[in-house]
């Protein structure tokens, strides 16, 4: 029976109808208070509808139901975020990080309520956790393949990317046994790559050195497909506008146009 509710509660949140889906909601968890997923859409049609108490207490319940959901506690963060009570926000966008390290989400979040508390050089540090979050998630996802798509070099305005791309490269390398150092490619051996293909798909090879270190270069392709990644994934220029933000406020006016400039060019 209740599933017979969720599936119409779904659609009628979609069409962004949250008084008639709560409705629904609610008769739900009459039924089965364990139904944890209807308190959390509940909490989420209060919000819609601005009654912040009552998304927080339905969130609340969510979270109690199921402890290891990151979306749970970052929406819960976000009511308490609505409701001024930080400290509660805080903590539960902290949960949702410890759930998953790769929620850029969470960190955006988290780094926004540290501004509104004035907190800027914790929400500096937040922001950057956010995008290498998100770098992680990319590169880990990138599955390293003679077949993948060939994408080329093209300028950008800014080159804050490459260094999150490196970053994620370290990291990959970092989970993994055999692998003494990473290199990248000059831009003369970049260039090469791009006219031959003589590696096709792949993101990087590994070969040993002259010291008989086995070293991990990573190919062009790595970093283009990395970068159109970004591009299209709105949250990267969220984040990093979100950061050149703090950096104004800090006097970092430099720092901040950079930020401003690469995250108009990555918006999707």
């Amino acid at each position: 029976m209740t599933q017979a509710l969720i599936d119409p509660a779904i659609e009628l949140m979609k069409g962004q109808r949250f008084g008639e889906a709560l409705h629904l909601l609610r008769r739900i968890i009459e039924q089965d208070p364990s139904q944890w997923n209807a308190w959390y859409m509940a909490g989420q049609c209060c919000r819609y509808l601005n009654d912040v108490d009552g998304a927080i207490d339905h969130l609340s319940r969510a979270a109690k139901l199921k402890k290891d959901s990151p979306p749970i506690f970052l929406a819960l963060g976000i009511a308490f975020q609505l409701n001024t009570q930080w400290d509660d926000a805080i903590e539960a966008f902290r949960r949702a990080i410890e759930i998953d390290s790769d929620y850029e989400l969470a960190y955006n979040s988290l780094a926004l309520t540290q501004k509104k508390r004035g907190e800027l050089d914790k929400a500096l540090h937040n922001y950057d956790a956010g995008a290498k979050a998100l770098a992680r998630r990319i590169a880990k996802a990138m599955r390293n393949s003679q077949i993948s798509s060939i994408l080329k070099h093209r300028d950008t305005a800014g080159s804050l990317w490459t260094e999150y791309a490196m970053y994620a490269a370290l990291y990959l390398v970092s989970s993994e046994q055999g692998i003494n150092a990473i290199a990248w490619p000059t831009g003369q051996q970049a260039q090469e790559e791009e006219r031959t293909e003589k590696h096709s798909g792949l993101y990087w090879f590994d070969a040993p050195n002259d010291k008989g270190e086995n070293v991990r270069l990573f190919l062009p392709n790595y970093f283009n497909t990395f970068r159109e990644q970004l591009k299209r994934d709105p949250g990267y220029s969220n984040l990093i506008g979100n950061r050149g933000t703090i950096l104004e406020l800090l006097g970092r006016h430099d720092e901040a146009r950079q930020h401003f400039d690469e995250a108009t060019e990555f918006q999707p």
